[in-house]
């Protein structure tokens, strides 16, 4: 299991508080689906903006970003 982080972003200067989960690299997908959704469900201003979830491993560095509205 690796602690990956993530957060809501447009890429360009909007991000959103981090959040740290301890995962499987394999599971990514299900674990940013989640997070989206659960995002989406407490701040539903940000559908339809072009925003993406960015995943990050231990060092910071991106592993997954992913639309935001896909995964809704």
């Amino acid at each position: 299991m690796q602690l990956f982080t993530l957060s809501i972003t447009d890429l360009t200067t909007f991000e959103s508080v981090p959040h740290e989960e301890w995962a499987e690299k394999e599971d990514l997908l299900e674990i940013g689906a989640r997070f989206a959704r659960s995002m989406l469900a407490a701040n539903p201003d940000l559908r339809h903006r072009g925003m993406c979830v960015a995943i990050y491993d231990e060092a910071g560095i991106p592993v997954s970003v992913m639309p935001l509205d896909t995964l809704q």
